[in-house]
Order: structure tokens, then sequence, then C-alpha cells
């Protein structure tokens, strides 16, 4: 099975891949301070029995540098930049794409500039802005104390002080889901530490025909837990 890690340029930055299997592509956003390593081999080594499976590093984190911007200025915006500029880098006019946490924050994104790229999107454990009902739940339990660690330690990874900075400054996506047009699929845990599942509801009825499963007992790292359970809900939605 073909498997390698990449590199291609996104405007300042060199943004660093993995790139596994063959088939229809299937980008996979990690959400903040993940990296391509921090996805279980078990679920990439499944979904690249199907797909050609494309896992990129945000900046500051893995093996991706943050380029020029400093991590106070990182916007959710130029993290779907980063994104694009691997697909158009591979040579891939359409795809398959999964955000996990921010990871779905950044898809929304670029679900909303390059719509006719998205072929399917599946939205993990995410969020749609500051406009949510439930979004301080998300900055009082993790980007503030991240930003106030940041402070009081300043050796901490730029990466997770960028990813801070950016959620915290997005505008959302609230007025614009209704935009999405192509197959959407909401995987939610009720038991989600940061994202309440009433958001899950939310960015249904906000998403035209958009499918929501609702895991009982299901975590924000639900896909740590249960790998083969996660991969094989992936492979029914994107396969399906």
């Amino acid at each position: 099975m073909h498997d390698e890690i990449r590199y291609v340029r996104s405007a300042d930055a060199r943004v660093a891949y993995r790139i596994v299997g063959s088939g229809m592509p299937l980008v996979i956003v990690s959400g903040l301070g993940d990296s391509m390593k921090d996805w279980k081999e078990s679920i990439i080594r499944m979904l690249a029995k199907r797909f050609c499976v494309i896992l990129p590093d945000n900046r500051g984190i893995g093996l991706t540098g943050m380029g020029s911007v400093s991590p106070q200025k990182m916007t959710i915006c130029r993290y779907a930049e980063d994104v694009h500029a691997v697909v158009e880098g591979e040579g891939f006019s359409e795809i398959f794409l999964l955000g996990h946490s921010m990871g779905g924050m950044i898809a929304q994104e670029f679900t909303l500039r390059y719509p006719g790229m998205v072929k399917k999107l599946m939205l993990f454990a995410t969020d749609y802005g500051p406009e949510s009902s439930y979004r301080a739940r998300l900055m009082n339990r993790c980007v503030h104390p991240l930003q106030a660690l940041c402070v009081i330690a300043p050796w901490h990874t730029k990466g997770f002080r960028a990813g801070a900075c950016a959620i915290a400054a997005w505008e959302g996506s609230k007025d614009r889901l209704g935009e999405i047009g192509c197959p959407t699929f909401l995987l939610f845990g009720d038991a989600d530490f940061l994202m309440h599942p009433d958001v899950a509801y939310e960015m249904q009825r906000m998403i035209p025909h958009a499918e929501l499963r609702m895991i009982s007992g299901g975590t924000h790292r639900m896909h740590d837990l249960y790998p083969a359970e996660f991969a094989r809900t992936v492979l029914a939605f994107f396969d399906s």
C-alpha cells in the first residue's frame, strides 16, 4: 500500500501531509493540537483500503511549521487555505472531507470556499461559531485555558497557541451553513466534554438534508476509544 509523507508550499508555510492508499481522496483535518500521528493506525489502514487518505498537519503542529504568521494572527480561513494547497498540489478536483473538532471548523470553511470540490462532508464533534448556544462551554473548557497556559508557559507549542487564537477569532458559519449543498454527515457523542449535543441538532437544522448520528456515551475523542466502529461509520457514509 502506498504510504508516504509529502510537503507542499501554502503561501508562507511548508505544509506536511501523509498520503496513504489509492482511490477517491479522503482528506482528514485534525483538531486542535493533533497531528497526523494522533490518528490511530488501525483507522487509517481500514480507510486506506478504500480511499486515498490524506492527513495534513496544521500549522505549528507535527511536521508543519508556522510560516511567517504569528500564532496570535492565525485564522480558521488560513488553515482552510493550507488544506486547499494540499488538495491542489495533489491535483485533485474532487474530494471527500472529514473534520474533527477544530478540524470541523476548517472543513466548514473549506466547503464554503470551494463547494465544487467537496463531494461529501463529515463533521465530527465540532461547532459552528460564536453564535452556537453552547459556545461558552468550548471556550471556557478548552480555548481560554489554552490561551492562559500560553501566557504563563510561553514555550508551549506555537501550534496550540495558533489554534486557540484561530478558534477564538473565528466569526463562525451560522449564516452560511445553508449554502452547503453536498451530502453532510454529523457525528457527535452525547457525553462530549467540549461540544454539547444540542450543537449537533442546531447544525442539522441549518445544513440542508444533513444526517446526524448521536452516539450514546460518545466522547470528544470517541475515535480513540472505538477505532473500528469509527472507521466503519466513516466507510459507511463515504462509500455509500
